[in-house]
């Protein structure tokens, strides 16, 4: 579906030339087990109506005693978890630290520690991180609506008083008085997650920084940047169609969310009618996105130079990104790749992305792409505008891409940590 589980396939894919063998378990509606990629996978069943409680991360006990049976029947040295949700949770780890597995986490997404999912405070300013329950409670409370002179008086409730309001139901001043409660959780359950684990990896400094001013030490937070995977990249072949006359072409690969930004590149294409610009746009709808998805084929009609592509498979991704200009990354939460960044530079395309997280480590601003201020939908416009009327200028940045980081670097440096802790 996304980056995180082409990550996971991709390492577990290129563990065995390291002499280590892995096992997918992945939660789903029913138990099942199957092979991809060559890789055995185990679904454990889930909780069915997980409830609100659920929905906001509350562990699922169902799920840990079924991830319970997955461990039974492969015996793990080590269990690494990708993901911190409802059905991944610090029971699994609890679970597997009873058979002797040594425990591993990666921080992927800031969902693994933010409540309102995108560590931007209050939606315009990257966060530091550090979990507060009277802060959180507010960034989310302004999340869904709630004014934030508002929102920060509401987070005052005290959790405790949170939970009692919480179990009298549903509604919608329920559910805000109820936030600081939600609060305090999400950095209760961060904590029991990080306290459990032997490691804890960051694909990015960014995640570094927040793993420290959460508590987790230093000696247990490893460094391990995303890789390309599956792709050898070697001179001349990551070359791809140079800059030419003709429009701009610019592409977007990615999930429908809001957090991925694609209305950022309509909405700067709207401001710009008489611009150059040909916008390939290839998503991934997820579920309850139909929304987004109605929004941007409206965007489509309303413009002939936006074009929507059939979905691709993740190893067809470079070769369409060959064909462009740019790839852009308008993403408005902190990314941790993103992957997308990876396939564009194993294309040899430069990268037009936003100014935050993963992004800025990964594009050197002038030189394989531009950064610009995430969200702001007018400075986008600008930059499309002038790339589509300066194509040495796009030249240039082609020309300054270098090949990625691969999944072979991340297999290797994975089995490292792997031996340290069986050893």
């Amino acid at each position: 579906m996304g980056g995180t589980e082409v990550y996971v396939a991709a390492l577990a894919e290129s563990l065995p030339a390291h002499g280590i063998a892995s096992v997918v378990a992945a939660p789903g509606p029913a138990e099942r087990r199957y092979r991809h990629g060559g890789v055995d996978v185990h679904r454990f069943a889930v909780t069915s109506r997980p409830g609100l409680a659920g929905a906001q991360g509350e562990p699922d006990r169902v799920a840990a005693a079924n991830f319970a049976r997955v461990l039974d029947a492969v015996h793990p040295d080590i269990v690494h978890l990708h993901a911190h949700t409802s059905a991944v949770s610090a029971l699994l780890l609890d679970r597997a630290r009873r058979t002797g597995a040594k425990t591993v986490v990666t921080y992927h997404t800031p969902t693994f520690s933010c409540l309102r999912g995108t560590l931007l405070h209050m939606g315009r300013t990257v966060c530091d991180g550090e979990i507060g329950t009277r802060r959180c409670a507010a960034c989310a409370l302004a999340a869904h609506g709630v004014p934030p002179a508002v929102a920060r008086v509401v987070a005052l409730t005290p959790p405790s008083l949170g939970r009692a309001v919480a179990r009298g139901g549903g509604g919608r001043w329920r559910t805000a008085l109820a936030m600081s409660a939600a609060a305090e959780a999400m950095a209760i359950r961060f904590g029991r997650l990080t306290d459990a684990a032997d490691r804890v990896v960051a694909p990015a400094l960014w995640v570094t920084g927040v793993l420290g001013r959460n508590g987790v030490p230093e000696d247990r937070t490893m460094l391990v940047r995303q890789g390309m995977p599956g792709v050898a990249i070697k001179g001349e072949a990551a070359g791809g169609r140079r800059a030419e006359d003709g429009p701009l072409r610019i592409g977007f690969y990615g999930r429908s969310s809001p957090t991925k930004g694609i209305d950022i590149l309509t909405g700067a294409l709207a401001l710009i009618p008489d611009a150059d610009v040909l916008l390939d746009v290839t998503v991934v709808n997820e579920p309850g996105s139909g929304r987004e998805a109605e929004a941007l084929r409206r965007a489509a009609a309303a413009d002939r130079r936006v074009r929507l592509n059939d979905t691709l498979p993740p190893e067809g991704v470079v070769a369409a990104m060959r064909s462009l200009d740019l790839v852009a990354v308008p993403s408005r939460w902190l990314e941790t790749g993103p992957l997308v960044v990876l396939e564009a530079f194993a294309a040899g395309t430069p990268v037009l992305g936003s100014r935050l997280g993963g992004i800025a480590e990964l594009v050197a601003d002038g030189v394989d792409g531009m950064l610009l201020p995430a969200d702001d939908v007018p400075a986008w416009a600008s930059a499309i505008a002038a790339l589509a009327g300066d194509r040495d200028r796009v030249r240039a940045l082609r020309a300054g891409v270098r090949p990625p980081r691969t999944m072979t670097d991340v297999a290797r440096e994975m089995a490292a940590i792997y031996r340290s802790l069986a050893a």
